[in-house]
C-alpha cells in the first residue's frame, strides 16, 4: 500500500473507522428489520460535515472518523416520539427485538472477519508451513527423531496445517507426552515427543510455563565456517563465508544444494557410499555495512569448484548432521560475526566465531539470541574463536527497547550481524477455489483466532497477563500503520483479527457496552417488567467510569510504550 495510506493516522482511520462504522451498520440494519424507528445514523462523531434526512432518518457525516453512531426513536422510557412515528420506538420493542439489535454490532464484527477470511481463502492466504526448518542439538525434537524437512501432520490426532498450530499445541502442552506423524520423504513417520518445560512466554505474552520442542521454521543458509585450520574442510580448500552451491552426483551431474541441512545430510550419504573423493561448487560471500546503515551482502571472486578428497572419511558413530560436519571442519555460520555495526568493533572482529556469553557455553544462534533478550546488563563477557585461538573480550552492548505485555523493555544486544542467515519457507497456501469448503476454512481460521483472543482477554481479566498488554488507539495506529506498509493482504488480515477483537470486547459485561446492555436485557427479562430508571442510570454511570478508567489505562500504556519514539518524531532526537 502507498505511503499515504500507511501513515499511522490514515491507517487508523480506515482500519479502526472503518470496523465500528461496520458495527454500527449491523445495529442500523436489525433496528431496520425489527420495525424499531431510526433518528439518526452518523458516520463519524462530533460536529456535521453533511446531513441528509431521508423519511424520518437522518444519515450524516461527522468530523471524528473513528467510528459512528445509530441513534433510535425512544431509546429511553421517558424520552419523546412524534405522534406520526413510523415503526416502533426502541423502548416498546420486545426483549428479543432489543436483544438481536445489540447483538447486531458484534455480530457483525464477527461477520465481517470471517468475509474476510473467505476472500483471502479463495484467493489464496499465504500462511507459515507447518515443516521443520531446524531441529535444535540436544532438544528433544531430536530425541523424538524429529529431523529437518519433516513435515508435521498431526499432534495427538489433530489436524495441523501451520506453524501456527505447531505452536499452539507444543507450547500448552509442558513435559506432556504427545504422538507426532510428520511426513518424510512422502511416508508418515509416527514419533513420540514430549516437550520441555521452560519458564517463557505464553502465546498471549505472559510469563508462564511453556512447552518447547526445539524446532524452528526458518532453515539455515548453506553458508559455512572452518574454524580448525588442520581439518578435513580447510585442507580441502574450503573457508568461512563459503557458500555451498552444488556438488557432483554419481552420473557427474551437478546438483544444486537448498540449504545447510541439505548439504549436511551430504556429507553423511557420502560416507555412506565410502566414496574417495567429492567436487562441490562454492562461492565466497561477505557481508558489510552500506552507506544507508542496511547490511549489504557481496560476492568475493567468481565461483569455484573444490575437492574434497579425505584419506578416509571420520567414522558416523550415530553422529547428527551438525555433528559429522564438525568432524570435517564444517560448522555454520550463525554464531560466526560478519560484521560489527559501531558499538564494540575495535573489540569484535569479522569471522570470529562466538563461544560463550558471560560464563554460559553457547552452540546455537537459538541460544545466543535468548541470552541477549533477558540481557539488562550494558556489557557481555564473550568468549571467542579467532584463528584456531580463543579469546575473552568484555564487549559493550547496543541498548534496545522492546514491547512486551508488561510494556517496554530495554535490553542489551550486540550491535552486529552474523554472517550465517535463516531463511523462510516458501508459504503454505490456503486456498480452495469451492465458496462451499472456502467458508468452513474461513469459519476454522476464524473459530482458531477467537479462540486465541478469547485467552488472551481472559488472561488480563485473571491478572495472569498485566494490566500493561492493554493497548490503545496508539497501539492500534502503529499496528494499521505496520500492516499497511506489509501490504493489502497484511492490512486485511490485521483488520480481521482487530474485528474479532473489537466484537469480543464489546460483549464484556459492562455496561455502556453491548454485553452490558445484554445483561440488562435479560435481568429484565427475569424481573418480568421494565429496569426502574434509577437502576438503569446507575447501571450507566458505573458502565460509563469503567469504560473510562479502560480508555485512561490503555492512553496510559501506549504513552509509556511509544513515547520516547514519538518525542523522537517531534525533536529529531531519539532516546
Amino acid at each position: 500500500m502507498s505511503d499515504f495510506f500507511s501513515h499511522p493516522i490514515i491507517a487508523m482511520v480506515l482500519m479502526l473507522g472503518g470496523l465500528v462504522a461496520f458495527h454500527e451498520l449491523g445495529h442500523f440494519l436489525v433496528g431496520r428489520w425489527c420495525g424499531v424507528a431510526i433518528e439518526t445514523f452518523s458516520i463519524g462523531f462530533g460536529g456535521t460535515i453533511f446531513s441528509k434526512k431521508i423519511g424520518q432518518t437522518t444519515y450524516q457525516l461527522s468530523w471524528i472518523p473513528l467510528g459512528g453512531y445509530v441513534k433510535f426513536y425512544g431509546a429511553t422510557r421517558n424520552e419523546d416520539t412524534p405522534q406520526d412515528l413510523k415503526g416502533i420506538p426502541y423502548f416498546n420493542a420486545s426483549i428479543l427485538k432489543r436483544c438481536l439489535i445489540v447483538a447486531a454490532g458484534p455480530a457483525a464484527n464477527f461477520l465481517l472477519a470471517f468475509v474476510i477470511f473467505w476472500a483471502l481463502i479463495l484467493k489464496g492466504l499465504e500462511l507459515p508451513p507447518a515443516q521443520v526448518g531446524d531441529v535444535i542439538e540436544g532438544s528433544r525434537a531430536q530425541q523424538a527423531g524429529i529431523l529437518p524437512f519433516d513435515k508435521f501432520v498431526t499432534i495427538n490426532g489433530k489436524k495441523i496445517t501451520s506453524w501456527a498450530d505447531i505452536e499452539r499445541n507444543i507450547s500448552k502442552n509442558p513435559e506432556k507426552d504427545l504422538v507426532v506423524e510428520v511426513e518424510r520423504e512422502s511416508k508418515i513417520v509416527s514419533l513420540n515427543l514430549r516437550p520441555e518445560s521452560v519458564t517463557g512466554l505464553s502465546l498471549f505474552g505472559s510469563r508462564a510455563q511453556i512447552g518447547r520442542a526445539g524446532v524452528a521454521l526458518a532453515f539455515p543458509s548453506a553458508v559455512i565456517s572452518v574454524s580448525d585450520p588442520n581439518s578435513i574442510a580447510a585442507l580441502s580448500g574450503l573457508s568461512t563465508g563459503d557458500r555451498m552451491i552444488s556438488y557432483k552426483n554419481d552420473a557427474g551431474a551437478d546438483v544444486k544444494v537448498s540449504g545447510l541441512h541439505d548439504f549436511l545430510k551430504l556429507l553423511k550419504t557420502w560416507k555412506t557410499k565410502e566414496l574417495p573423493q567429492v567436487i562441490v561448487s562454492v562461492d565466497t560471500i561477505e557481508l558489510a555495512l552500506g552507506s544507508d546503515g542496511e547490511i549489504k551482502e557481496n560476492i568475493k571472486g567468481s565461483p569455484r569448484e573444490l575437492t574434497l578428497k579425505p584419506s578416509t572419511w571420520p567414522n558416523l558413530d550415530g553422529r547428527t548432521d551438525r555433528a559429522y560436519a564438525e568432524a570435517l571442519g564444517i560448522l555454520d555460520s550463525h554464531l560466526t560475526v560478519a560484521v560489527v555495526k559501531e558499538i564494540g568493533k575495535d573489540l569484535l572482529k569479522s569471522n570470529d566465531r562466538i563461544v560463550s556469553w558471560n560464563g554460559k557455553e553457547v552452540k546455537t544462534i537459538y541460544q545466543l539470541q535468548e541470552s541477549m533478550t533477558e540481557n539488562k546488563s550494558e556489557t557481555a563477557l564473550l568468549k571467542v574463536s579467532r584463528n584456531g585461538s580463543i579469546f575473552e573480550i568484555t564487549l559493550p552492548l547496543k541498548p534496545l527497547e522492546i514491547q512486551r505485555a508488561e510494556g517496554a523493555v530495554k535490553v542489551f544486544v550486540l550491535d552486529a550481524a552474523m554472517l550465517g542467515m535463516s531463511m523462510m519457507p516458501d508459504p503454505f497456501i490456503l486456498q480452495d477455489s469451492n465458496p462451499i469448503i472456502a467458508a468452513y476454512l474461513a469459519l476454522q481460521e476464524g473459530s482458531k483466532q477467537t479462540a486465541m483472543m478469547i485467552g488472551s482477554l481472559w488472561a488480563i481479566v485473571s491478572g495472569q497477563m498485566p494490566l500493561k498488554a492493554l493497548g490503545g488507539p496508539i497501539l492500534i495506529a502503529k499496528v494499521a500503520s505496520e500492516s499497511a506498509k506489509a501490504g493489502l493482504l497484511a492490512f486485511l488480515i490485521t483488520m480481521a483479527l482487530i474485528s474479532i477483537n473489537l466484537a469480543l470486547v464489546n460483549l464484556f459485561p459492562i455496561p455502556v457496552l453491548d454485553g452490558g446492555q445484554l445483561v440488562m436485557l435479560g435481568a429484565e427479562k427475569l424481573k418480568g417488567s421494565p429496569l426502574t430508571e434509577q437502576t438503569t442510570e446507575n447501571f450507566q454511570k458505573l458502565g460509563f467510569v469503567l469504560v473510562m478508567c479502560l480508555v485512561v489505562l490503555a492512553m496510559y500504556n501506549d504513552l509509556s510504550r511509544f513515547w520516547s519514539s514519538m518525542i523522537g518524531s517531534i525533536t529529531g532526537v531519539s532516546k
